[in-house]
């Protein structure tokens, strides 16, 4: 445990990175499309970047995550997010609809604080999993209430005869001090793998700064120019080589989606961030956690 830990140490991301991640997930949360022209036809790629941040106890990731919340004016962080709280729920007493932080938090940023997947149950994960990976949930509930039905461009929160329609788009950002790859949980590996996964142990000299009054996150607006991107064969080939030379099959596909979202935002090769991209995404899950 101790030398994982110094070796997670040892790769931490410092605080300007990881900004610049969190300000990456957020500017693609507001990407409607990314079309991929490959060699064998055409590809629509989910926009979204989501970020798995984990380190040790008093690491001040609950600061970081109310310092995103503040300045990039997202919805403050949860911690308890059940499947009512995601989606929605019908009150009990007075029979109103309660929107789901899904819908709330459309165009922008999920924040979730030290979320428990051990007291979750399964069918909170898949609908959050499902949510992330494509934007749409449907499901039906015993509860009714009167039914509403808001719009947003291409998106939408409908409830009608007790049954939820959903097409949503935000970049969840979870932060906790579990680590990631000796989880046998199966839904928490799927997150994982539709997630970029970044070590953050601040060193005291920062945590002093914090201490201190001053900020960890600083929000830099990275909003694209277009909602709507299409990815060139040429600039694809260039990001499917790069990362073809240096990850073997091991969530081959999903770092190689990765990095055609930060192009898609930067419209310019990022090779530094590619790099950490296929770093953190190249470990795999153990099946006993390490001495």
């Amino acid at each position: 445990m101790i030398k994982r830990e110094e070796k997670d140490r040892n790769e931490s991301l410092n605080k300007e990175i990881l900004a610049k991640f969190v300000n990456y997930a957020l500017a693609s949360s507001k990407i409607k499309n990314i079309k991929i022209k490959q060699e064998a036809g055409e590809y629509n790629l989910r926009p979204n970047i989501n970020l798995f941040i984990y380190g040790s106890i008093g690491s001040s990731k609950s600061t970081l995550l109310n310092q995103i919340a503040e300045k990039t004016k997202s919805k403050a962080p949860y911690t308890e997010l059940s499947f009512p709280a995601l989606i929605g729920s019908v009150d009990k007493m007075t029979r109103q609809l309660v929107i789901g932080a899904s819908w709330e938090c459309r165009n922008s940023l999920l924040l979730l604080d030290e979320f428990n997947f051990a007291k979750r149950n399964k069918d909170d994960i898949r609908a959050l999993l499902q949510l992330i990976e494509g934007g749409k949930y449907n499901r039906k509930l015993a509860s009714f209430s009167a039914p509403q039905e808001e719009i947003d461009e291409d998106l939408y929160y409908k409830f009608e005869n007790g049954e939820f329609n959903i097409k949503t788009r935000f970049s969840l950002i979870l932060a906790t001090m579990k680590y990631p790859y000796t989880s046998q949980n199966q839904e928490l590996q799927a997150l994982i793998s539709r997630s970029i996964t970044l070590p953050f142990y601040p060193s005291k000299e920062v945590l002093k700064k914090i201490a201190q009054g001053y900020s960890i996150f600083n929000y830099k607006d990275k909003s694209p120019k277009k909602e709507n991107i299409i990815i060139n064969k040429k600039d694809y080939d260039y990001i499917l080589n790069y990362v073809d030379k240096k990850v073997e099959e091991n969530n081959f596909l999903r770092i190689v989606g990765d990095c055609v979202r930060i192009f898609a935002i930067e419209e310019e090769h990022k090779t530094d961030i590619y790099d950490l991209i296929i770093k953190f995404g190249n470990k795999k899950f153990q099946s006993k956690k390490p001495i």
